[in-house]
């Protein structure tokens, strides 16, 4: 709003980073478009299983789509509800997955099986499309399964101990980072300790027979051993 109005510089600007927001713009990337931002300027990261930012982004079967222009006179007229998609909002910008452990819950069946912060970037696509189009189809393939419909329509989803409470609350996205994090410690603390050995003990060239090469003492200078009659000296004058 500031940016559109002229009362902040685009160079001013910093990411803006969510954490289990629902999308409120129809055709949002339209809207970064026009105000000249980049889509990394705007990133969402959703829990792998949240159903919230998945139910106002994901397709709405006709009869659902009926129900909710029924209930609200402004889903009538609203465009992407209208469309063949039938979906309330489209995200925006760059989408994170973020996927903890299979103890807080179970993975995604549209993702490897490990806890970690995924990124769709679409670069990896063989069939020749853009990558923006391939990003936006593997998305909404997401949103949409399992569909948010099969977990509203669960018993086992609602209450203090419900998946809904447990996918969208806040205390879990911070469990879920803080033991990507420390992952990410470990990771690397194992690599600058391999690193460390490997500079201080090297490992020898063996020869295809197998053979160690000769290795002489005499070729290694110690400077504590190079001038043995000062150590004499010292040894002398302390008695």
């Amino acid at each position: 709003m500031l940016l559109a109005r002229g009362d902040v510089k685009l160079r001013h600007l910093l990411p803006v980073v969510t954490f289990g927001s629902p999308s409120v713009f129809c055709g949002g990337q339209q809207v970064l478009e026009e105000l000249g931002l980049d889509e990394g300027l705007v990133r969402s990261v959703m829990m792998h299983r949240d159903i919230v930012p998945r139910a106002f982004s994901c397709n709405y079967p006709n009869h659902v789509a009926h129900v909710l222009k029924r209930l609200n006179a402004a889903f009538r007229s609203h465009p992407c509800l209208n469309n063949h998609q039938k979906v309330l909002y489209s995200p925006l910008g760059q989408t994170y997955i973020l996927q903890p452990d299979d103890k807080s819950s179970p993975f995604h069946p549209l993702l490897p099986p490990e806890a970690a912060l995924f990124a769709l970037d679409g670069k990896n696509d063989a069939g020749g499309s853009s990558p923006r189009s391939t990003t936006a189809s593997a998305l909404r393939a997401f949103i949409n399964s399992p569909h948010p419909l099969e977990t509203l329509s669960d018993p086992r989803a609602y209450g203090s101990e419900g998946t809904i409470l447990r996918d969208h609350d806040c205390s879990n996205y911070v469990k879920a980072i803080n033991g990507l994090l420390r992952q990410h410690t470990k990771s690397a603390r194992r690599r600058s300790r391999k690193h460390r050995r490997n500079r201080w003990w090297p490992r020898l060239p063996v020869p295809a027979n197998g053979a160690l090469p000769a290795h002489s003492c005499a070729a290694h200078h110690n400077p504590l051993f190079e001038k043995p009659a000062l150590v004499t000296n010292n040894v002398a004058t302390g008695f």
